[in-house]
């Protein structure tokens, strides 16, 4: 970098966050040995060790995301006051990817290449566009690129049409063995509170080591000492007498409801959104890993074959429509949350489920999950979609001008 704060020399691509979706896309270059210069932007001050992604193994995801998985489950479990579920299936094991262990991935890459650097404790401040060149302005100057791939979680809204997933979760090692370490409780004590649908969610690593996090599906964001409090109490009752350890902690609010930055981004073409921000997120549900692998192969292969940014939408409309429907029954009744998520584990079949989490449902198996829906709430709010959407286009109608009538008079 120069004294004048530019680079005399524009880097081709500059990837903004160090996350789930800027690696992925790093390493998904890699694999196709995209030739030009590669720089990684990172707030924080070295690679993190704070977060687990999990997700049902597919065809999606790469064979160097599968040498670091760390975890694998067959079956996964839901329960409720007055009954537990169980779905098994060793074809969609669910797996984890630790934070640390896809850092190291992409760090090891970083250093055997002369073309791609990550840079740690960068936070950027501002991007300015022009017609072919991207400014990034830094704490610690200016960068010039060809082109910009944001990756950073967008903002919170507290104005929105959806709902927040809040959680608070602590890694721990307990004194006894007391987990079953085969099984992951995707929803376990679920339940409706003044709160919303909330539940515990375990990752048992072995019978005396876990993640466990309480988890709220809320109109409005929880704060984390209410979340740390309702934990606390729900270990209480799992562990009983028995002592554990906190090893680690996470906590994050994530926005359930539709966000595409790249849909309001129409002008800069050298300028594109990834992550939650580029819409990879399944707003029913929270996960995103597996849409980030998918959105960083097209991403990667548009740089190589076509030179250019395409901001591709990872998720596919059918599922974004039936979320969007989900999270709108929710919005008119929260406390049939309950009965939907104990619904689907009750009548569908494990491979159904899988493959619809996994966005690799086939016409059968969209049946099966919409068949195991409560009609008269899904019917009803499809009805109050329609009559908003036709009460706005009406308005619309009668805000703009009659162009026929302009033309005869």
């Amino acid at each position: 970098m120069n004294n004048n704060g530019a680079e005399e020399q524009p880097t081709d691509l500059i990837i903004i966050g160090a996350g789930a979706a800027g690696l992925s896309l790093l390493l998904a270059l890699k694999e196709r040995n995209y030739p030009h210069t590669v720089k990684v932007l990172e707030q924080q001050n070295g690679p993190q060790h704070d977060r687990i992604w999990s997700f049902w193994n597919s065809k999606d995801l790469p064979f160097y995301m599968k040498a670091i998985i760390s975890h694998e489950w067959s079956s996964w479990s839901l329960s409720t006051e007055q009954r537990q579920y169980t779905m098994s299936d060793s074809f969609y094991p669910y797996c984890s990817i630790r934070s640390e262990h896809l850092g190291a991935l992409a760090i090891e890459h970083a250093e055997q290449e002369t073309n791609v650097e990550i840079i740690f404790n960068c936070d950027v401040l501002s991007i300015d566009c022009n017609a072919d060149r991207v400014f990034i302005t830094t704490a610690n100057g200016t960068m010039l690129a060809k082109k910009v791939v944001d990756t950073r979680p967008p903002p919170l809204h507290h104005e929105h049409n959806g709902l927040f997933q809040c959680f608070y979760g602590e890694e721990i090692s307990i004194n006894a063995d007391i987990l079953e370490p085969f099984t992951v409780k995707l929803m376990d004590q679920l339940r409706y509170s003044e709160l919303g649908i909330e539940f515990v969610y375990v990752l048992p690593f072995s019978s005396s080591h876990a993640l466990v996090e309480f988890t709220c599906f809320s109109i409005t964001i929880i704060d984390k000492e209410t979340l740390k409090a309702r934990l606390t109490e729900r270990l209480k009752h799992m562990f009983e007498q028995h002592d554990y350890k906190v090893l680690r902690t996470e906590q994050a609010a994530l926005p359930m409801y539709s966000i595409n930055h790249n849909n309001l981004n129409k002008t800069h073409k050298n300028l594109i959104y990834g992550g939650i921000a580029g819409g990879a997120m399944r707003i029913a549900t929270g996960f995103s890993f597996l849409n980030s692998q998918r959105w960083a192969k097209q991403c990667a292969q548009a740089l190589i074959e076509q030179g250019k940014l395409v901001p591709s939408p990872p998720i596919n409309v059918i599922y974004r429509k039936m979320d969007t429907l989900m999270i709108r029954v929710l919005r008119n009744d929260m406390k049939i949350g309950v009965t939907i998520f104990e619904q689907m584990f009750k009548k569908v079949k494990a491979k159904r489920f899988a493959r619809f989490m996994t966005e690799q449902a086939t016409t059968a198996d969209v049946i099966s999950v919409i068949a195991a829906m409560p009609k008269r709430a899904f019917l009803r709010a499809a009805y109050n979609a329609l009559t908003a959407a036709f009460t706005t286009l009406l308005f619309k109608r009668k805000q703009s001008p009659n162009k026929h009538n302009d033309r005869q008079q």
